[in-house]
This record gives C-alpha cells, sequence and structure tokens, in this order.
C-alpha cells in the first residue's frame, strides 16, 4: 500500500501530472494523428526521464565530486556565497529568512570560523527580494555568536560572477590574498573559474552539500525532482561563461 500511495503522487503532482497528460493526448491522437502521437509520447518519456531523481544524480555527480572538502583550510578570508532568501515576515530565528541551499553555506562558513578563527566575506545582494541575501546571512550569524567586528558583507552582487568581482574589490581593501570559498557543491566548479578570471589566485573550495552519492531507491525511479534544472543551469552557466571569455 505505502508503494501504491507513493506511485500515485509522483503521478499526481507536477512535472508526473504533465507525464499523465501528455501519454493520455499521445494516446488519444494514436488513431487520429500518428506523429502528433508520438511526439507526445517522446515528450512524457523525457519529462519522466529527466524529474528523476537518477536522471538528475547522474548530471549533478560531475559538479559536486570536483572538488573536495580539504583537510586543513587555511587562508585569510573565509567567503559565502548566497543561495537565495525568503521574504518572511517576522520570525523566531533569523535561519528562517534563509534558504535551504544558503543555510548549508552559512551553517558550514561558521564551523568553518570556529576552527580556524578567520573573518567571514558574505558576498549577495538582494537581486529578488527586499532583504540582501549578505545582511540576512549576517544576522543569523550574530545570532549564532560571531562577533559583528568579524563578518564583511557585500550586498551589491546579483550573480556569480559579480560575487567574483565584488568579493576582488573587498579583498584587495582589506589585503586578503588567501580565500576559502564556501558554497554548494554543485555551484562549486563555475564559482572556482569565475572567482580565478576576476584575479583570485589563491582558492581553497569549500564544497557544502554534495547529494548525489549513494544507492537509488523505487522513488527515484519516479518523477519529481528538481535538481535536474539546478544541473544544467550550472553546465549552461560554466558553457556562457568559457564561450565569454574565450571570445574577449
Amino acid at each position: 500500500m505505502f508503494l501504491i500511495k507513493k506511485i500515485i503522487e509522483a503521478f499526481v503532482l507536477p512535472p508526473g501530472c504533465l507525464v499523465v497528460t501528455l501519454f493520455a493526448l499521445g494516446h488519444y491522437l494514436k488513431g487520429r494523428c500518428r506523429p502528433a502521437a508520438l511526439v507526445c509520447a517522446a515528450l512524457a518519456g523525457l519529462t519522466w526521464i529527466g524529474s528523476t531523481r537518477v536522471f538528475s544524480d547522474a548530471l549533478m555527480r560531475p559538479l559536486e565530486y570536483k572538488y573536495s572538502l580539504p583537510e586543513r583550510p587555511a587562508g585569510d578570508v573565509i567567503v559565502v556565497l548566497g543561495g537565495g532568501v525568503r521574504n518572511s515576515g517576522e520570525v523566531f530565528s533569523a535561519s528562517e529568512k534563509l534558504t535551504h541551499g544558503t543555510l548549508e553555506r552559512v551553517s558550514a562558513a561558521f564551523l568553518l570560523h570556529k576552527k580556524t578563527g578567520l573573518p567571514l566575506l558574505l558576498s549577495s545582494g538582494a537581486p529578488f527580494s527586499p532583504i540582501s541575501e549578505a545582511a540576512a546571512a549576517a544576522a543569523y550569524l550574530v545570532e549564532l555568536g560571531v562577533p559583528k567586528a568579524r563578518i564583511i558583507t557585500e550586498e551589491a552582487s546579483r550573480d556569480t560572477i559579480e560575487n567574483a568581482a565584488f568579493s576582488r574589490k573587498v579583498c584587495e581593501t582589506k589585503g586578503y590574498k588567501n580565500i576559502i570559498l564556501v558554497t554548494s557543491a554543485y555551484h562549486m566548479p563555475r564559482s572556482v573559474y569565475l572567482f580565478k578570471k576576476a584575479g583570485f589566485t589563491a582558492i581553497t573550495p569549500f564544497p557544502i552539500g554534495s547529494g548525489s552519492c549513494g544507492g537509488h531507491y523505487f522513488r527515484d525511479w519516479l518523477p519529481g525532482n528538481v535538481d535536474t534544472a539546478k544541473a544544467l543551469n550550472e553546465y549552461l552557466g560554466l558553457l556562457y561563461y568559457r564561450l565569454k571569455y574565450s571570445f574577449s
């Protein structure tokens, strides 16, 4: 009964319901317009495969495991990239303002700060929210006990290339040359590439939140996983910036 419930759930909720709709439309068109029916069946199959955990893990794995966690991270400053904030109202904890990805990064950076004593540079503005991601992350770190004097916020950047460029300006002003870069594991290859292009020569990647390891279960073959879009965004971003810098 449990498996049946999970199967029904997968095909009732998006994108599973789209798979069912396309298959049903293909069946309806089968005797009326065979080419259209085949297109619907192909789209249904691609939607199903593309939204499974198995497929998204295959895309994520090369991104997430390009860099491993350093045994003894050392540098002048911990640079933390934002990953989104929530437009919440009144909250009990500042952590409620942070999306899951940002919370993972900031929590790891906090532990890294406790171990190394290094200052924290929070880089991310407010492209889609009234409060900058850096300010929201700083509020959470202060809540955890980090002195405000050990936190630097860069609140003008809107994307990764601006994270790199604006962080470079801050580090030049402060005299920081060696950075520990904290971001999600799948986001690390693009981040390292752009930080190098911005002029950083000593970068210690500190990837967080690798989720594509381990085996797969029955549910992982059903539609409903959203990580495919994240992986494709990273591959397209890497392609775009490699082309951009190769012609500039």
